[in-house]
């Protein structure tokens, strides 16, 4: 019996072209993957030190030494938030000082050479959990809305530094941008010295510069910048505790790789 106004759906015109689904490049699969991933409550220790366990794909490598004069912790895009109200405050301190940056350097096939992960090492003591590092007035009930615990990241680069560091930095774009009219402090300034920092070492970064150890004019603070993983996004810092419950580091994971 044949029902008129409907059609089977099984039935096809034989001159029909078959509908093909689009296949996502692994790269495209990875990263999407690598998004879900990113950013939970903490993680397992086995994940955070294989970031820092050189392998056939991964090695690590220290920038150099960071200065803390404060010890109020700060993490940003050094590009495009250090020193503005969008960089991340966080609320537990550290000891003033001056303490080694060190890059888990991720080279694979698919996703090239990366940088998987930041840890600052405050003691040489060994990690035995990870904790979410909150943002500066977070447990406060009286703060509304709550401070975002993440850092964002909208020029591909990051930092973990001091709050006094910060504030010296922003004074110093205010005075560079006076003399810089219409000048852009990436490509007129930064550009040339991360493109420097590749040239001093190239096993462990881009042509373009992935990192770069650089000194404010003013007090000669050291600030250390890298590239975020993947790019552009938000990533959370996780504070290292060793068996006595003392921070040891600070870590900010940007790349699983078991993704790529």
């Amino acid at each position: 019996m044949k029902l008129f106004g409907k059609k089977n759906k099984s039935e096809k015109k034989p001159d029909e072209p078959v509908q093909q689904t689009p296949q996502k490049h692994p790269m495209q699969i990875g990263f999407e993957k690598n998004l879900k991933f990113m950013n939970q409550e903490t993680y397992p220790v086995e994940f955070i030190q294989g970031l820092f366990t050189e392998t056939g794909r991964i090695k690590t490598f220290t920038v150099g030494n960071a200065d803390f004069p404060t010890g109020r912790v700060v993490l940003a895009d050094p590009l495009a938030y250090l020193g503005s109200k969008y960089e991340t405050v966080l609320e537990e301190t550290i000891p003033a000082g001056s303490y080694p940056v060190e890059l888990s350097i991720f080279n694979s096939e698919l996703a090239g050479l990366r940088v998987a992960a930041a840890r600052l090492k405050i003691t040489d003591g060994r990690a035995v959990s990870y904790t979410l590092a909150q943002a500066m007035g977070y447990s406060d009930p009286d703060i509304k809305p709550k401070p975002l615990c993440f850092m964002g990241v909208d020029a591909g680069m990051g930092c973990i530094t001091d709050k006094a560091v910060s504030e010296e930095y922003d004074k110093f774009l205010a005075e560079w941008h006076a003399q810089n009219p219409g000048g852009n402090h990436y490509d007129d300034y930064f550009k040339e010295l991360l493109e420097d920092s590749y040239r001093k070492c190239p096993d462990y970064q881009t042509p373009y510069g992935d990192f770069l150890l650089w000194k404010l004019p003013a007090s000669k603070n050291a600030l250390i910048i890298f590239s975020s993983g993947l790019g552009d996004g938000i990533y959370c810092g996780y504070w290292g505790v060793d068996e006595n419950g003392e921070k040891t580091e600070l870590v900010m994971p940007f790349i699983n790789p078991e993704f790529f």
